[in-house]
């Protein structure tokens, strides 16, 4: 703080105490400023100081922040970061398939049932809804918010074979006694092969490719091409789960065989009006 004489007009600290007042004020004044001024110089050093040092720090945590997302990570930030991560574990698989028409994924070790169900689609009469199958489970059917009144004008059916007159297509070997498939639910399994990766379905083929495993051989059904609804075309299996207890006719989502028509197929493999088969293969 400067003495309190440094503050005055040198006029009224002459009235006070003359001359020699006023070197002595002077000199003072002078030592205080400068001792001001070296502590000024101090402080503005200190504050360069710590400006480098917060500029230091930001940069580090840029660098962190860049470093971490590389790696995954978001230490400041809420949000994950959404990244594809590939794992090598050899001899890893988990290629999925539906095996449409049976309730068992296969007899194989490496087979896992995900769930097993029936199928499901949009009713064949209406144009819009959902234009695929579903295999919708049966055990442990679970809701979230809902209430129980036709609202939305969009409903899910259950579906049925239409192999009337063609029984000579499906075996009843896996069956419960009876002759023929015709109007009886569709069931359906969600299957995950363990050791492979990739999966197909080959339409007009029994067999897999060189190197490729077979998971089930079938025939290509849809629904009619008549009617107001499309499905997609899938593989159900030769072999069906068929349960005497799902006969009824109710249609729904419903399952026809697929025939060729060729002339826009190349008529010399496609024979027209013959049923197409089909084969779902994992690699």
């Amino acid at each position: 703080m400067l003495p309190y004489g440094c503050s005055e007009k040198p006029g009224r600290t002459a009235q006070k105490g003359g001359r020699m007042l006023v070197v002595f004020t002077a000199l003072a004044c002078a030592v205080a400023i400068g001792v001001i001024d070296h502590k000024m110089r101090g402080y503005e050093a200190g504050i360069q100081g710590l400006k480098a040092q917060l500029d230091a720090s930001n940069d580090a945590a840029v660098r962190s922040r860049r470093a971490a997302d590389d790696d995954g990570m978001t230490p400041f930030r809420d949000e994950p970061v959404s990244r594809s991560v590939q794992h090598d574990f050899p001899g890893q698989g988990g290629a999925l398939f539906t095996r449409w028409g049976r309730e068992i994924c296969g007899k194989s070790g490496d087979l896992d049932t995900v769930y097993t169900g029936v199928a499901g689609g949009s009713h064949y009469t209406k144009h819009g809804g959902g234009s695929n199958y579903l295999c919708l489970p049966t055990r442990n059917v679970s809701w979230d918010h809902y209430k129980d009144a036709a609202q939305t004008k969009n409903y899910l059916y259950g579906s049925e074979f239409q192999t009337h007159g063609q029984d000579g297509f499906f075996s009843t070997v896996n069956a419960e006694g009876i002759a023929a498939v015709a109007d009886y639910d569709v069931p359906c399994a969600v299957c995950r092969a363990q050791i492979r990766t990739s999966t197909v379905m080959i339409p007009a083929r029994t067999s897999c490719p060189n190197d490729w495993h077979i998971e089930y051989q079938g025939y290509l059904m849809s629904a009619h091409e008549t009617h107001q609804g499309r499905t997609e075309f899938v593989c159900v299996d030769k072999n069906p789960d068929v349960a005497i207890g799902t006969y009824e006719s109710k249609d729904g989502a419903l399952f026809y065989l697929v025939e060729a028509q060729c002339g826009s197929l190349p008529c010399g493999p496609y024979i027209a009006g013959r049923e197409i088969a089909c084969v779902v293969c994992t690699k």
